[in-house]
């Protein structure tokens, strides 16, 4: 079973890089599912992880603040501690 979570990152987190940043932390903590830019300038991310801890250091990371990017709010839509894994990687969606 994993743990599974459809987020939706507010803030300044489109045209600067964020998607990429989110896919690099995801590799480096084993998180997999994808990434995808929204209309309306949020950022969509659905992700799954064998391990509470990978999961919550994943949220910690990609709540960046810095001169380009600036999350304001990490709004959690879906969430479940007993999802059939679904992805094998993490991935940046373009719609």
């Amino acid at each position: 079973m994993a743990l599974r979570a459809r987020l939706l990152v507010h803030g300044n987190v489109q045209g600067v890089n964020y998607r990429w940043l989110v896919q690099e932390a995801a590799k480096s903590l084993g998180v997999r599912g994808w990434v995808r830019n929204l209309d309306g300038g949020d950022v969509e991310i659905l992700c799954e992880s064998d391990t509470e801890k990978a999961y919550r250091e994943f949220l910690k990371t990609i709540e960046i603040k810095d001169k380009m990017r600036r999350v304001e709010r990490i709004e959690i839509l879906e969430f479940s501690k007993n999802a059939e894994p679904e992805f094998k990687y993490f991935a940046i969606e373009y719609r």
